[in-house]
């Protein structure tokens, strides 16, 4: 019999490594839709593969239906996810054994995840759940042998071992897409795959792992998934240890038959004690205390006892021989390890805020992917605190200890940086900082196109057409017994192509040296500034340049009437005025497509900076008026017709004021063809905005936002350098929704 004192809990199931799961099912037919309620068969005693941590190995697994502790309820949790109260989705109720099974009756709780979850319950979507349980007490069968247990007599198949648990206890139900247990549906079919499974985390691989952020509390299934997302260097090393290469063979093969005398059996045993010192002093590496590795050695600890001993000391113990050089910490400052609180993390979090941010809202990045990671945590920006006041050299050394797992901070501050950039650490840190500056500055510029509809989703840089049908679609009267006429359509085509815009900066190790960190970081602030300038200046640029419409080779704005080929009555040449403004919207309303009325309401005036004030008033200017006067009085003036109050009233929508001084006399500088477009500061534009009139695009993949990359300086260069790209376009769409005066009159 073996009774481990901590095993940990097992998952037959993929979302969890740390618990084990057997997947049963939902009797829909039992559904109570009062209690928002359902029977299932949460667990059986049909054998299913686990992973035994014990012996590392997969074995299959008998749960004694009757032995197991019952709880007065579960909690129903989402895919075993047990680490937010949102995954919460109800509780198991009423559990019993009947029949080599366990009951229980599944309870949904009201918010809006558990209602779709018993939806789909209902409607028969949902057939599995997983139980999730801790063994403390089994008896192991070898394969193709038979035992018996507490009366019952149990055989394992010639294949695997049978693990017989006499002693377990449920720890929750959850409902997942895919079971494991034939005989048990919501039940789960569960044929995990090894990889799935809890395994056992080698000392060192932890220490190592801990020592570049891993939680010293975390459980095993956290620390595969910290594994799991290590890349580059990081992940070289963990491999390393995981895997360590194997020593080459012995030139000299063993005899075929080794003698047995007394003198040979005394040399191999003192050969094998040999070897059992050689792994446990390679076990404990620097990071043991050597009074615990002597213990170790004279004591005669097996490998077992030596990696559970060493875990126990490291954890319990994590002060290494050589540390970092001291950092004074401020009253705010807990008393713990410097080491403890070491990682990418942390020290990414304190570059963000001594640039003024908040590493809380700031994405990872680490160097070798276009899109942004999650966002950092308050934990890591609380170990980071400690590290604000590194030097930029300091900070390149403790990105070298991070991906050699090595006390480095003796390095030459030349050696410290060149060592540092070729590591995953330094792109982690930097160029999380890095982004984090240029969306820093994206935020810090003002951006008054949101009149234009946006479509961050062009696929390539292939030219696109933008196809508009316009229908001729008028109901025509039926007579009786008649035949519906076809309704004709033909195409307008516009085209559009992203651009790509671009910009790099490279940082010579001279200016790491010379502690100029602050200045590094200001270039990725004018970047991500520049970067969010680029779509104002391209729409603007658009507005002024007043391009040919490839439908009907008109300008985008003339005066020409919509019935004459490319003629679109879209440009008039008042000065901003209560007059001219209403005359501008009533064109607008007036705009036609054959003889079908489009009723176009504006609801931007754009103008620039010499109009704000005078468009100000004309939009929220209504004043009383005096109908029985038959002289001029001083005290009643006519009521304004284009205030947002009348527009309010007439089309059921304010006009936005909108001012940016781009198409004001000074120009807008046009990114396409590095030139400035000349404007007017008396010409101003209505726009009913929407997709029909100029829209915004960008790249597939993007999210609207430039993309960044890091790369290392060569051929006599000596630094690091990033770079970043913003592809986008500006889309005319059609004409109907905009107009244009020139204000000359």
């Amino acid at each position: 019999m073996q009774t481990p004192d901590r095993e940990p809990l097992t998952i037959r199931e993929e979302a969890r490594r740390d618990l084990t799961s057997r997947t049963m099912s939902i009797r829909a037919a039992t559904a109570n839709e009062q209690d928002r309620s359902v029977e299932a068969v949460l667990g059986s005693e049909t054998p299913v593969e686990v992973y035994d941590w014990q012996t590392d190995r997969v074995v299959e697994e008998v749960l004694v239906m009757a032995e197991a502790r019952m709880p007065a309820q579960l909690p129903l949790l989402a895919n075993h996810n047990r680490w937010s109260l949102d995954s919460i989705l109800g509780s198991a109720r009423e559990l019993r054994v009947d029949g080599g099974q366990l009951l229980g009756r599944v309870m949904f709780a009201t918010d809006p995840d558990s209602q779709r979850a018993w939806e789909k319950v209902l409607g028969g979507h949902i057939t599995d759940v997983s139980i999730g349980y801790r063994v403390t007490q089994s008896t192991m069968i070898p394969a193709g042998q038979s035992a018996s247990i507490n009366g019952r007599t149990f055989t394992a198949s010639p294949r695997r071992a049978l693990r017989v648990s006499t002693e377990w206890t449920p720890k929750e139900v959850s409902l997942v897409p895919i079971g494991a247990d034939a005989t048990a549906k919501i039940r789960a079919d569960e044929s995990l795959p090894l990889s799935h499974k809890e395994q056992p985390v080698d000392p060192k691989l932890r220490a190592y792992l801990e020592s570049i952020g891993l939680r010293a509390d975390a459980d095993a299934a956290t620390a595969q998934q910290f594994l799991a997302g290590l890349t580059g260097t990081q992940r070289a090393q963990a491999d390393a240890i995981v895997n360590p290469p194997t020593p080459a063979p012995r030139s000299d093969p063993p005899p075929a038959d080794p003698p047995q005398t007394p003198e040979a059996i005394r040399a191999a045993a003192v050969t094998a004690e040999r070897d059992r010192v050689r792994r446990i002093t390679e076990m404990a590496g620097a990071d043991i205390p050597a009074a615990t590795v002597q213990r170790a050695i004279t004591e005669g600890w097996d490998d077992a006892r030596a990696s559970s001993e060493f875990l126990t000391a490291l954890r319990s113990s994590r002060t290494p021989t050589n540390q970092p050089p001291p950092v004074q910490a401020g009253p705010a400052i807990h008393s713990r390890s410097l080491e403890a609180d070491l990682s990418v993390r942390s020290l990414a979090a304190a570059m963000v805020a001594n640039t003024g941010g908040d590493p809380t809202k700031t994405h990872s990045y680490d160097g070798t992917r276009s899109e942004r990671g999650p966002c950092l945590t308050q934990e890591d920006a609380d170990r980071g605190e400690r590290f604000r006041r590194l030097s930029a050299v300091d900070l390149a050394r403790a990105c070298v200890r991070l991906d050699s797992g090595r006390n480095e901070w003796s390095l030459d501050p030349m050696d410290a940086i060149r060592t540092a950039v070729s590591g995953a650490a330094f792109s982690f840190v930097f160029g999380t900082s890095v982004y984090a500056r240029i969306v820093d500055g994206w935020n810090e510029i003002a951006d008054s196109t949101g009149w234009c509809a946006s479509e961050p989703d062009i696929p390539n840089f292939l030219q696109q057409e933008d196809i508009t049908l316009q229908a001729r679609s008028q109901l025509d009267r039926l007579p009786s017994g008649g035949t519906a006429n076809d309704a004709t359509m033909s195409d307008k085509r516009e085209t559009y192509k992203l651009g790509r815009y671009a910009k790099k900066f490279t940082v010579d190790e001279q200016d790491f040296i010379s502690d100029r960190l602050g200045a590094i970081l200001r270039m990725p602030f004018e970047m991500g500034q520049a970067a969010r300038r680029l779509r104002p200046d391209l729409v603007y640029s658009v507005l002024l340049e007043n391009p040919n419409l490839v439908a009907d080779s008109g300008a985008l704005f003339n005066a020409t009437a919509v019935t004459t080929t490319g003629g679109h009555a879209n440009l008039g040449t008042g000065a901003l005025s209560t007059t001219n403004l209403a005359t501008a919207i009533t064109a607008m309303v007036q705009q036609r497509i054959g003889n079908v009325v489009l009723n176009v309401r504006p609801r931007y005036l754009i103008v620039p900076g010499a109009l704000q004030f005078n468009a100000a008033t004309i939009l929220t200017g209504i004043a009383l008026a005096k109908t029985h006067a038959t002289k001029a009085d001083p005290d009643f003036v006519p009521i304004n017709p284009v205030s947002n109050q009348m527009l309010q009233m007439l089309q059921g929508q304010p006009i936005e004021l909108v001012v940016d001084d781009r198409i004001g006399t000074a120009g807008v500088y046009d990114p396409r063809t590095k030139a400035t477009r000349a404007g007017s500061d008396t010409n101003w534009f209505l726009s009913a905005g929407g997709d029909r009139t100029i829209r915004v695009g960008t790249r597939r993949g993007t999210g609207g936002m430039p993309v960044m990359r890091q790369y290392n300086l060569d051929r006599g260069q000596w630094g690091v350098g990033w770079d970043i790209n913003y592809d986008v376009c500006v889309i005319v769409a059609d004409f109907p929704g905009l107009y244009k005066s020139t204000g000359a009159v």
